[in-house]
Order: C-alpha cells, then sequence, then structure tokens
C-alpha cells in the first residue's frame, strides 16, 4: 500500500513537471539539444537536481504537514522573505495557467474547432478533478501519466530503431551546456513548489518518499534522454516545425498524429491543473468558503484572461521569476545541510 502512494505521487510529480513545452519537445530541445551531443550530460545535471529539489520538498512537507506552498518558502527563507515571494509565486501560478487555457484554445483551432471550445474545456476538466482536492489530482494524474509517458516513449524508441544512420545530419557542435541543465531545473521549481507542499502529508514513511522522488526523476530522466537523442538524430528537420516532437511523426498517418496531439492536450491539461491546484490551496488559507466555490470563482476569472496576449505579461515576470527560481533552487541544495549544522 505504501508503494502505492509513492508511485502515485511520483506520477503526480511527473504530470506537473513534464508539460506541454517537455512533451512537445520545445523544452528538451532549447534547453539541451541546441547544444549537441554534449547536451546529454547537462540533462542528466537538470535530472540530479530535480530529485534534490523533490527530495527536500517532500521531506519539508511531511515533516511540517503544509497544506500549501507558503509553509515551504517559510521554512527556507522566513517570514520577511516569504511573504514578498508568496506574490510573485502566486503571480507564476496564475499566468503558466492562464497561458495552458489558452493553449488548450489554440490546440483546437489547429484542428478547426473554437476557440472558445478549448478554453471551457479546459475549464471544466480542472473544476472537476479539483471537485476532490489533493486526491483528485494525485488519482487523474495517476491514469494519465503512464499513457502520456508511454506514448512518447513509443514515437522515441520507434524514430531511433528506424533512424538510417548513413543519412543522418550531424548534431550541433558541442557547447557547454551545463548552465542550461540548471536553469531547467530552476524553471521547475514553482510549480512542484505548488503541488509537491500539499503532497507530503501522503507519504508515511521516508522509503516512500525517496520511491516518489526516485520515481519521478528517473521517469523524467529516462523520457527526457530519449526525446533528447531522437531531437539530435533528426536536426535537419527541427527548424520546420512549431512543435519539433512532429519531426520524428514525419513519416506517420493521420492517426498518429491525432493521437499525438490529444496527448500534447493531455501535458498541457496536467500543466494547468497543478497550477490552478497550487493556487487554490493557497487562497484557501484566506477565506471560510468551500474549496470548490473557490476554484470556481479562480477559473471563471481566467477564462476571459485567457482571450488576451500573455507574451507581455510573461516578458516582464518571467527575469523575476529566473531570480526567484535560482535563489529558491541554492536554498534547497543547502537545506539539508543548514538542517545538519544546526
Amino acid at each position: 500500500m505504501g508503494i502505492g502512494r509513492a508511485v502515485k505521487v511520483g506520477l503526480t510529480i511527473i504530470g506537473t513537471t513534464i508539460g506541454a513545452g517537455f512533451a512537445s519537445g520545445r523544452e528538451i530541445w532549447e534547453f539541451f539539444g541546441s547544444y549537441g551531443s554534449a547536451s546529454q550530460y547537462s540533462l542528466m545535471l537538470a535530472m540530479a537536481l530535480l530529485f534534490v529539489m523533490i527530495a527536500v520538498i517532500l521531506w519539508i512537507s511531511r515533516r511540517k504537514e503544509t497544506t500549501h506552498y507558503y509553509g515551504i518558502l517559510e521554512e527556507l527563507m522566513g517570514q520577511k522573505l516569504a511573504k514578498m515571494f508568496d506574490g510573485l509565486t502566486m503571480l507564476y501560478l496564475l499566468s503558466m495557467s492562464v497561458v495552458m487555457f489558452a493553449g488548450s484554445g489554440a490546440t483546437f483551432t489547429q484542428w478547426e474547432f473554437p476557440y472558445m471550445l478549448g478554453v471551457a474545456l479546459m475549464a471544466l476538466a480542472v473544476f472537476v478533478v479539483l471537485l476532490f482536492n489533493v486526491n483528485g489530482l494525485v488519482s487523474i494524474q495517476s491514469l494519465i501519466i503512464p499513457i502520456l509517458i508511454g506514448v512518447l516513449f513509443i514515437v522515441c524508441v520507434r524514430f531511433i530503431l528506424g533512424v538510417d544512420m548513413e543519412t543522418v545530419t550531424a548534431p550541433p557542435p558541442a557547447t557547454t551546456s551545463w548552465p542550461s541543465g540548471i536553469t531547467y531545473a530552476a524553471l521547475n521549481i514553482v510549480p512542484l513548489l505548488a503541488v509537491l507542499s500539499t503532497l507530503g502529508q501522503q507519504l508515511k514513511t521516508r522509503k516512500e518518499l525517496w520511491i516518489a522522488a526516485g520515481l519521478s526523476a528517473g521517469g523524467l530522466g529516462m523520457i527526457a534522454l530519449l526525446l533528447n537523442q531522437s531531437l539530435l538524430l533528426s536536426v535537419d528537420q527541427i527548424g520546420a516545425y512549431e512543435i519539433p516532437l512532429f519531426a520524428l511523426l514525419q513519416n506517420d498517418s493521420m492517426v498518429t498524429m491525432i493521437v499525438v496531439s490529444v496527448v500534447l492536450w493531455f501535458a498541457i491539461y496536467t500543466t494547468a491543473l497543478s497550477g490552478v491546484h497550487g493556487i487554490v490551496s493557497r487562497i484557501d488559507t484566506f477565506f471560510t468558503i468551500p474549496s470548490w466555490m473557490v476554484t470556481l470563482i479562480i477559473i471563471i476569472g481566467m477564462i476571459p484572461l485567457s482571450l488576451f496576449g500573455f507574451s507581455t505579461l510573461v516578458s516582464l515576470l518571467y527575469p523575476i521569476y529566473g531570480v526567484l527560481n535560482l535563489f529558491v533552487l541554492g536554498l534547497l541544495i543547502l537545506y539539508p545541510l543548514n538542517r545538519m549544522l544546526e
């Protein structure tokens, strides 16, 4: 039973991290593949850092019995700094979630369905699952993520096995990419904080904690390495595709393209689900109204926001998030050492 809990938490962590950027291959190419064959090493560095981050956040959450991300921030940096970072974290989760709602609408328009249908379906799907709070989040992620990982695994393995190595274009010259590995790990801190801070109590023993951290970092690492290698083998095709993953499917049927499109929508969905859950778990502490009502109000507010372009908002906030994330990454890495010295 304990291992089952740990596996469910591990799959939820993967669902929080994998997102549409990861599943589409865009993040993997920009942060790793574009640096050449040596990028596999920086990718392994990123996964090692993710493992440390996940383990430390779950450790704090389990020990402090936190129900939202503020409890983790307060433990890491003290009350004064935590209050400032609290607002930035909320803005990050809000903007990330709204962009996912907009991404759902854009996905539907690619198949000539109304934009608002995609947004409305995303809103409804998020609301229904969050009616069951963290249990709903864990259950749906446990269902979706194995399918998502399985499809990505099959696509990459089929592509690699089918490649004629004599026709493969040489990958980009190897350049120093370890800073990109650190940046990629830091990029995922806020979504992980939002979700993991509510999951620590689900793990009853330290063994479950290590299983959850190892499964999530190991699963992400396996798929990321496979995807990165596949993209390196199709380097001459990537520029022609907005979604690099489609470069691996250029000779496949329309049915395969539809299946992968559905999988990408679910990747968007898991990210939106984690973001809204993080917002609700924090806002819940300020009000006495039922949690489902808080969720409904937040989602209704996001729907009109998804109609606007968020490039300006993102360009203003993301540099701040970069500093926030790197700072928190440093605190998470040093936290176990600080505890030993106390």
